[in-house]
């Protein structure tokens, strides 16, 4: 199994973003990720055997969340730079009780032999992967061309464990775990049990 942690989108900004890539795909060299399956990764777990996928949820159901999360998306941008444009993505913004939660995620999964990170978080939400040696001329005029480059903010109340499989017409994500947000003052009982998605 593929994993990652990620946010999911709520409707709005659902909405906002097939509108934004209708407006932006006649004249854009990407292959677009399909809105429904956008969203803003906390943690890449990378490939795990289905039979220790208990120890990793037991593990993700401790992380604790103690104020609320809202995640502003604005802006346009590239990975890894714009001579070099792979990644074509919206900004989320990087602030503190997000980073704090990526963090959280990322000090459950470390005992069990995943790769902390060392780089500085970067939230963002990938729109697409930009088609080798074409130009972006049309699209950096589309893109100033647009009424507005704020696509709505996330307030989440849970994390998500994907499972990405790879096809030849992109990626496909399935949930199999949802983990809703302790936000507490007071301790609370460790290893309260995520609400499993799509499994017996």
């Amino acid at each position: 199994m593929r994993l990652i942690t990620a946010l999911e989108l709520n409707s709005k900004v659902v909405a906002n973003l097939t509108e934004l890539v209708r407006r932006l795909r006649p004249v854009a060299p990407v292959r677009w990720v399909h809105p429904q399956n956008m969203h803003v990764t906390l943690k890449y777990v990378g490939d795990w055997p289905e039979s220790r996928l208990d120890v990793l949820l037991r593990n993700l159901s401790e992380v604790r969340v103690t104020q609320p999360i809202a995640v502003p998306l604005a802006g346009l941008g590239y990975f890894p730079s714009l001579d070099r444009p792979r990644v074509f993505w919206v900004g989320a913004e990087n602030t503190a009780p997000l980073r704090q939660l990526a963090s959280n995620v990322d000090a459950a999964l470390a005992p069990l032999g995943v790769v902390p990170e060392v780089r500085p978080y970067q939230p963002h939400l990938t729109l697409g992967r930009v088609f080798d040696g074409e130009s972006l001329d049309e699209l950096h005029n589309a893109v100033e061309e647009l009424p507005s480059r704020e696509f709505g903010t996330l307030n989440p109340d849970r994390f998500t464990l994907f499972e990405s499989t790879v096809t030849d017409a992109g990626p496909v994500y399935r949930r199999v775990a949802e983990f809703p947000f302790l936000q507490v003052a007071e301790p609370v009982e460790v290893g309260a049990r995520p609400t499993l998605v799509g499994r017996v």
